[in-house]
């Protein structure tokens, strides 16, 4: 087990293992918005077992629910009451936050030290829980990461940071 993905109630299954002989974490998302909203009412053991069953399903030799050394940990967004929906909604003021998020594989202006990571996913993009967010992301990061190791883009096809100066999202006061 690692990371799985599937059509099942554990829609994501994320094993963090630390070595043999040491305690793990296991993490189960039931994806978002309608599905996650059928999980909110349910208490935390019913979400264990149900999670488990589904999980049998998918790994039938392995029995999970015999390595379970913690009480078990319930997270619904939905139930927060500083929850904002599905997508990300910044606030007022956040727009900067944002920008520079999404502009970070720009990196000349940055200290020395401060360059070399690139993020990418759909919360690094202008188009949160989308894949179209996701994919521009992680195109701006290969490029950032193609620039960061002394490469350019092909002569006649820019890349993004290329065509940053006519692209790039608005500079708000």
């Amino acid at each position: 087990m690692s990371v799985d993905l599937s059509d099942r109630l554990t829609r994501s299954t994320y094993l963090m293992d630390n070595g043999p002989d040491k305690p793990a974490v296991i993490c189960l998302s039931y994806t978002w918005n309608d599905d996650a909203m059928k999980w909110v009412s349910l208490p935390l053991d019913e979400r264990v077992r149900l999670m488990l069953h589904s999980l049998k399903q998918i790994y039938p030799d392995v029995n999970i629910a015999e390595h379970i050394i913690g009480q078990p940990l319930t997270v619904s967004w939905e139930s927060d009451p500083n929850f904002m929906g599905a997508f990300k909604a910044n606030l007022p003021g956040h727009y900067r936050y944002q920008r520079r998020l999404f502009s970070h594989f720009i990196q000349d202006d940055f200290a020395a030290g401060n360059r070399g990571i690139f993020l990418a996913g759909d919360d690094i993009s202008w188009t949160a829980g989308w894949a179209e967010g996701a994919i521009t992301s992680a195109l701006n990061a290969a490029c950032g990461v193609l620039r960061h190791l002394g490469g350019r883009s092909a002569a006649g096809n820019p890349d993004p940071i290329d065509a940053w100066s006519t692209l790039q999202p608005c500079v708000l006061p």
